[in-house]
């Protein structure tokens, strides 16, 4: 078993085992030496990095970098280049990414939807339809994304309204122990 490398990180958290295993596969790395910042709302940046670690970093420099907010020689810069090229992700518009804007639940459904797609993995499910409690504040692009992966354990929602609906939050941010838990549970689901 590793040494845990995070002072904010106790093994008592609910999320401990999600974390470590992160850190294990190389995918997520902390905010700082010794920090972890598991409340920390997770970037777009930081979203395509764990994407394009999970890949083995397949080298994207030669790419053209048509973002503004992309600078050449960043810690993301060729993960960016990967995602969007890949179609895991897109900018804003033709020439802002917004590396620095934290990602929303929804959001990171349809990225995963996406990086599954690229994969050309497709997981059973169950036609059924979930009525989820806030399915009113869910966008139309992230619908099926949250529905399967709901489906499939991998987004689980924030809890449950006084009719035992769901709460998926979509508009919340996925902060960094959620979606290391998240992405724990793809992998897991994943190499079945």
């Amino acid at each position: 078993m590793i040494k845990n490398p995070y002072r904010d990180v106790r093994s008592s958290d609910w999320y401990y085992e999600n974390v470590m295993f992160m850190y294990e596969k190389g995918l997520m790395s902390g905010t700082a030496a010794d920090m972890f910042s598991p409340d920390l709302p997770l970037t777009r940046a930081m979203i395509v990095t764990i994407l394009n670690r999970l890949e083995g970093e397949p080298n994207a420099f030669s790419l053209a970098n048509p973002f503004n907010d992309v600078a050449e020689g960043q810690w993301y810069t060729s993960a960016i280049k990967w995602a969007v090229e890949c179609g895991i992700v897109q900018g804003y518009n033709e020439v802002t990414f917004g590396p620095n804007d934290n990602v929303t639940r929804e959001q990171l459904a349809a990225i995963l939807m996406r990086y599954l797609n690229f994969k050309e993995i497709n997981l059973p499910v169950t036609t059924q339809y979930i009525l989820f409690a806030d399915e009113s504040d869910i966008a139309n692009y992230a619908m099926d994304a949250i529905q399967t992966l709901n489906k499939l354990g991998i987004i689980n929602g924030i809890g449950t309204n006084s009719a035992g609906q769901t709460m998926i939050d979509p508009k919340g941010n996925a902060k960094r122990a959620q979606v290391a838990a998240m992405l724990h549970r793809l992998l897991e689901l994943i190499e079945e």
